[in-house]
């Protein structure tokens, strides 16, 4: 019963792909030096049988890299990166992005027992060993990066090394819309997690903010990690602008001594771009750069395992 009811879905289509893939999160044709959209999206696999669902594309002998989204988006967020870094046959990496509780729009609400972080970080680390990756790079954003440091923490074995975007720890950032989100969820309404918070934020997908994705606003209480071990090798990239203006320490998710930190993990490195916080996104051609200059060190080739 389990697998009819999981296959539906693949037959009809995936909204990530159908619709979120292309229409908000690949950049413009033509632009950032990555290869036709429906190209890639049509390489792409949509896997609903997980413990948690997957988009993946490459070769299963090359180094992965697995991705873990932030509100209010999915795996399809991560779509330049596909397309720029795992698409075709010279491509040097796999991709493998998640999309945890509440946040595919195809699938049904989760039990509310099941809407914890706790939860969702062992539903995240099933997903990684399920797939089966070699020489894992960890990529994540937002309530991702949240997410992934507590990963790091409890299962040391499943990365090799992790690439981090805008999250951090310390600062002082505005949180004013974080009681908002956590307000729209406990009353089931959209129209405010899609008015006030995806839109202060110029999110790509305003329409992704529906009230059952908020979840993690209401549900964080504290007692997590806010650093990763600092035994990880470490990229850190940040975009310094908020709503097309410089960014100030209000939008800020992390301080100097964040930054300190990551320089001082092996081969940690801070890279600032001229970007808002879904940089990866907007200066994918400038991000997709980055990534794989800071992973050329490693020497990372296909079939380099570990178990």
């Amino acid at each position: 019963m389990y697998s009819i009811l999981f296959s539906l879905p693949l037959a009809l289509g995936d909204t990530l792909l159908d619709k979120y893939f292309c229409g908000k999160y690949y950049p413009p044709a033509g632009t950032q030096g990555l290869p036709p959209c429906h190209d890639v999206r049509s390489a792409v696999v949509s896997n609903l049988t997980r413990p948690l669902p997957t988009l993946e594309l490459g070769d299963a002998s090359k180094p992965a890299l697995f991705f873990v989204h932030g509100w209010p988006d999915s795996a399809a967020e991560f779509a330049a990166q596909f397309g720029g870094l795992c698409y075709g046959p010279d491509a040097i990496y796999r991709c493998v992005a998640v999309t945890w509780q509440n946040f595919h729009p195809d699938l049904p609400n989760s039990p509310d027992e099941d809407l914890e972080f706790a939860i969702a970080i062992d539903k995240v680390a099933a997903t990684m060993m399920e797939v089966d990756m070699v020489n894992t790079t960890l990529v994540i954003h937002d309530w991702g990066s949240f997410i992934g440091y507590q990963l790091m923490w409890k299962f040391p074995h499943l990365m090799q090394r992790t690439i981090s975007f805008d999250i951090g720890s310390g600062g002082h950032p505005n949180t004013a819309y974080q009681k908002v989100n956590a307000n729209g969820f406990l009353t089931h309404n959209s129209a405010v997690t899609e008015s006030v918070a995806a839109h202060y934020w110029w999110a790509p997908c305003v329409e992704c903010a529906t009230w059952r994705t908020a979840w993690p606003y209401e549900r964080y209480s504290g007692g997590y990690h806010s650093r990763p071990p600092a035994t990880y090798p470490l990229l850190f990239i940040w975009g310094n602008m908020t709503r097309g203006q410089p960014r100030t320490a209000d939008t800020k998710f992390f301080d100097e001594k964040w930054l300190d930190f990551v320089i001082s993990t092996p081969h940690g490195k801070v890279v600032e771009g001229s970007g808002d916080h879904w940089i990866f996104h907007e200066k994918a051609q400038f991000v997709n750069h980055v990534m794989k200059q800071w992973l050329d060190q490693f020497s990372l080739r296909p079939q380099y395992r570990y178990r």
